[in-house]
């Protein structure tokens, strides 16, 4: 097949015979993120020695896709390193592991897992540099309340990727008279506060307990990555609504709290100026094509070449 022939544009796509190429769409939307771009090509500069070194990788491959200028070309050296990578193994992101789940899962995890290990790869030539965690990473404080004592603890977390939670049915399936379906950035914002109740270990009962968890933003990346995690027929009839995604949302972090704008409110926030408001443009998304009718889904990338300008 003659790629180029279908391909009028400057941007190279990636072949998929090659084993776990599944991830090839989000490779390509990390390519159109500056902060990451130029962290790897940063990154694949210096003298890293380490042979399974997914950034060194994906440094060499954003550049190979840049200079290609439309030829196509293969994710192999980065994929053979992903599929060589014990962790990736035993978390069942390899293909030749778990080859009945579905695209939409294996994406998001991988998707977690290269940001967390971008990082790692990173600090092992720069121990000291903060560089990829102050891009990717949210600086998260999660309070833990034991039920029957009282007694809290506190730990600190830094989520790479934070994964959407939808109202339960009820409230999604409202009518025009009731409460209006909820917008993207109160979905974000509930999602990344998240309180949850689990069984836990308390320390001061000496038992497991029923545990209340509640979290307190500190700091927010430069690169916010969300997984839409999409799992009923309500949730997906939000993203069905169009232009429910917004261009653009604007954060405050005040307090501990994490408050999230889009549309008019975002534009009297900014006109204002009366806090600081971290703005995100939306780059791209990664979405799972399932027409039914017996076809195989597969997974492509939809990204804003405008609002992903490279820059150097």
């Amino acid at each position: 097949m003659n790629i180029r022939y279908y391909n009028k544009t400057k941007f190279s796509g990636l072949e998929t015979h090659i084993a776990n190429s599944y991830a090839n769409p989000l490779l390509q939307l990390f390519r159109f993120i500056p902060v990451i771009r130029n962290l790897a090509l940063r990154h694949t500069a210096t003298s890293c020695l380490f042979d399974s070194c997914l950034l060194c990788e994906l440094g060499f491959l954003i550049d190979m896709l840049e200079k290609a200028a439309g030829r196509n070309c293969q994710a192999t050296n980065f994929l053979k390193t992903f599929s060589g990578n014990s962790t990736a193994g035993s978390l069942n992101l390899l293909e030749e592991h778990s080859p009945n789940t579905a695209l939409t899962v294996s994406i998001q995890s991988v998707n977690r897992f290269l940001l967390e290990k971008f990082t790692s790869d990173y600090r092992q030539m720069s121990p000291q540099a903060r560089h990829m965690e102050q891009a990717l990473a949210t600086k998260v404080t999660a309070t833990i309340r034991c039920a029957h004592c009282t007694h809290e603890q506190m730990r600190a977390e830094d989520p790479y990727v934070h994964e959407l939670i939808y109202p339960t049915k009820n409230t999604m399936r409202n009518s025009p008279r009731t409460i209006p379906r909820p917008i993207f950035s109160q979905i974000l914002k509930a999602s990344v506060e998240r309180q949850e109740q689990t069984r836990g270990w308390c320390p001061r009962c000496k038992r497991y307990q029923q545990l209340s968890t509640r979290k307190q933003v500190q700091n927010i990346p430069a690169v916010l990555m969300i997984n839409a995690a999409i799992h009923s027929a309500e949730s997906k009839q939000l993203w069905a609504i169009p232009n429910w995604l917004p261009q653009e949302i604007g954060v405050i972090v005040e307090r501990g709290q994490f408050f999230c704008y889009e549309g008019q409110d975002l534009k009297l926030h900014i006109q204002r100026g009366a806090h600081n408001i971290q703005v995100y443009e939306l780059v791209g998304v990664v979405a799972d094509i399932n027409s039914g009718e017996n076809q195989k889904p597969h997974l492509v990338s939809l990204i804003n070449g405008k609002s992903s300008t490279i820059r150097c």
